[in-house]
């Protein structure tokens, strides 16, 4: 049955009427249109960086709309570096966001960037963090390039997408546009911006951290192992000991990271020095220390003149210092006994002691000698105490 709205009129009697209920549609269905909810606001995307490290030229080697990015993420791009190795390259967040997603097989991570707005990094070979939640800076390197899920062909596959509040549903790419002035918008064909090679800026020079169980001002007896890593770094770095590397040209292109061992650096205390170098040239240098460094034992001290006592009476014991030329002398462990070779756990860091009253008897004095490193001499009798 047709609707009153749709009735055809067959009357000239009835126009009056059909004008009424016709205005009664119109009302009804502006009135319609007014409940709708409004569409929801669309968010403004976060202004996004290239994903690529700084300073190195990448080449899009697929782009928009061909082969696998043809569905809903059409605006892919598949980058790969110019003149270097793609593989295990350091691949940064195009926005700050949090780690929304990791999918090992295909080494996938997205961020998320609040909103509705996603990254999404493919192929990577492994990932600084894969917590959920974990928040990255706009720059910060996430992980690196690798050929998860692509064997044999090392790249980034790149993605910037809008999705529903749970992230999979209403998944749609956009088309990219980045800080550094590459704006790559919809052009129509196979492959749009194949051959387009981006170099990306760096946000700030790099920074230098390091991770040790030695610490600053401590003599050690034993190898120490100083590691240091670097972000926004990636243009290499170089190290040494108690000297400053040189700026010209890193020891270590590409690096950003390594490691020192105290040992290498001879007995003494040392500072490790590190210059890192961004992809864009920038430098930073920074150092950890200084760490001591001693493996050789302290001397004892001499020999001192017999000592007297009267029985039951205690007596002070002194001696010179003995000798360590690096880490110090600590203290001394002491033995007071008849025993020739006898040791004891008695310390003190003053070469002076009180005994406690002696029996008569013929007591010998022996020493040990600890540097503040953790070496220590052999046991060495130097002297006697005779008590009457």
């Amino acid at each position: 049955m047709p609707s009153l709205c749709t009735t055809r009129w067959s009357s000239s009697a009835h126009a009056q009427r059909r004008t009424h209920i016709l205005l009664l549609c119109w009302l009804t269905a502006l009135i319609a249109v007014s409940i709708l909810p409004p569409p929801a606001p669309v968010a403004a995307a976060p202004q996004l960086i290239l994903p690529t490290p700084p300073g190195a030229p990448w080449v899009v080697i697929q782009g928009y709309a061909c082969g696998t990015h043809n569905a809903w993420d059409r605006y892919s791009l598949d980058l790969a570096q110019v003149g270097g190795p793609t593989y295990d390259a350091p691949i940064r967040a195009a926005a700050a966001g949090q780690v929304w997603y990791w999918e090992a097989r295909s080494g996938t991570i997205i961020l998320s960037h609040g909103d509705g707005f996603f990254t999404m990094y493919t192929h990577m070979g492994r990932a600084v963090s894969t917590d959920p939640g974990h928040a990255f800076e706009a720059g910060e390197t996430l992980g690196y390039a690798g050929d998860r899920g692509a064997p044999g062909v090392p790249h980034l596959h790149f993605t910037a997408f809008t999705a529903n509040r749970d992230g999979w549903s209403g998944k749609k790419s956009v088309p990219l546009h980045f800080a550094e002035g590459y704006d790559l918008p919809e052009i129509g064909g196979c492959s749009q911006h194949q051959g387009t090679v981006v170099t990306a800026a760096a946000l700030q020079p790099p920074q230098i951290s390091f991770s040790t169980e030695a610490q600053p001002n401590i003599w050690y007896n034993s190898d120490q192992r100083v590691e240091f890593t670097s972000q926004w770094g990636g243009g290499g770095l170089s190290q040494s000991w108690d000297v400053d590397p040189a700026g010209d040209a890193p020891m270590f292109p590409g690096n950003i990271d390594g490691y020192a061992n105290l040992a290498d650096a001879g007995e003494g205390m040392h500072t490790l020095d590190v210059r890192v170098w961004g992809p864009d040239g920038r430098q930073s240098l920074a150092a950890y220390g200084p760490m001591g460094y001693d493996i050789t034992p302290p001397s004892n001290p001499s020999a001192i003149d017999d000592l007297h006592a009267a029985a039951g009476m205690p007596i002070n014991v002194a001696w010179d210092v003995g000798g360590d030329a690096l880490s110090g002398v600590a203290g001394y462990r002491v033995y007071i006994g008849t025993d020739e070779d006898g040791r004891d756990e008695w310390f003190t860091e003053e070469p002076l002691i009180r005994t406690p009253p002696l029996a008569a008897g013929r007591y010998v004095v022996r020493v040990q000698t600890l540097d503040r490193a953790g070496n220590t001499s052999d046991w060495a009798t130097i002297g006697v105490i005779i008590v009457e």
